[in-house]
């Protein structure tokens, strides 16, 4: 079957409830993006979320759940709200206290999840992807997929989709070697030539659009290498592709002092995304001088 490339085109926005507690730091981001989009209505607990559809007899196409930490909400109120919208998108907005649920816990079945750190990637895609008759390629998105379907299904329907084309240098540091060339063959789908840039290549990276800087972690030790590398390449985009992101890793973000993360693991349109974002920036600083 013919490959399908990601755009940015979506359907107009739907009305969405959200389930969970809006006051959440971590859902600040999203909750600030779905009411920029238009109609949201907000309830604290999945009781009160059965009530409301009960009582409005309202059916929004889609329901993000937000899940501060593990067993939060009770599974049988879950499953009375999927039965209410049987038809809506069921959509999980994970926070940091459930990582690893997924190994050791009992995250709510048939919901899709999305950490809070990814929402704002692929929140227009899992949550305004056209149906029906007006749906076209979009059939082949992940989001058209049944709610009992794994991430193994979700990471095969988005290999049938075409990344969009980079252009350009991008400089790996990391630590390992075989990090390096794992994420050069990820750069190389992308079309993006790679170099393995570790501190003090300045003759190399002054051939580069934008960096990749492989981590565990943005905070500490490894914050204070990052910060001593910059001091060399102030002016080169960064994107830190680190484990388990927290908000403070993402208050680098609003100082520019990264233009982006990626939480790992991650499937291939993460990182091509926000790389291609990153390259951007670089080419409008060498237009501007």
């Amino acid at each position: 079957m013919a490959s399908r490339r990601l755009g940015n085109e979506v359907a107009n926005y739907r009305q969405v409830l959200f389930i969970g507690d809006s006051t959440h730091g971590e859902f600040s981001a999203a909750l600030s993006w779905l009411h920029g989009q238009g109609d949201v209505v907000l309830q604290a607990t999945v009781d009160a979320g059965v009530a409301w559809l009960e009582a409005s007899n309202q059916q929004p196409s889609v329901i993000v759940l937000g899940v501060a930490r593990r067993g939060e909400h009770e599974s049988k109120g879950l499953a009375q709200v999927t039965r209410l919208v049987p038809l809506a998108r069921a959509i999980a907005l994970v926070g940091s206290w459930c990582e690893g649920e997924t190994r050791s816990g009992k995250p709510p079945k048939g919901w899709r999840r999305i950490y809070w750190h990814q929402f704002g990637r692929w929140a227009a895609g899992e949550l305004l992807a056209p149906t029906g008759e007006d749906a076209g390629d979009w059939k082949l998105h992940p989001a058209h997929l049944p709610r009992t379907s794994t991430e193994s299904e979700r990471a095969f329907t988005w290999s049938r989709w075409s990344l969009p084309a980079g252009d350009g240098r991008v400089a790996v540091n990391t630590v390992r070697r075989v990090d390096y060339e794992a994420l050069a063959k990820v750069c190389a789908v992308a079309e993006y030539d790679a170099i393995w840039c570790q501190e003090g290549d300045g003759d190399s990276i002054a051939t580069v659009n934008c960096v990749l800087w492989d981590r565990r972690g943005l905070q500490g030790a490894e914050l204070r290498e990052l910060m001593h590398w910059r001091e060399c390449w102030e002016e080169l985009p960064v994107v830190a592709t680190i484990g388990f992101p927290r908000p403070q890793d993402y208050r680098l973000v609003e100082q520019q002092i990264v233009q982006g993360i990626v939480g790992k693991p991650f499937v291939l349109p993460d990182l091509v995304f926000a790389l291609k974002q990153a390259a951007a920036v670089s080419s409008r600083k060498g237009e501007a001088a």
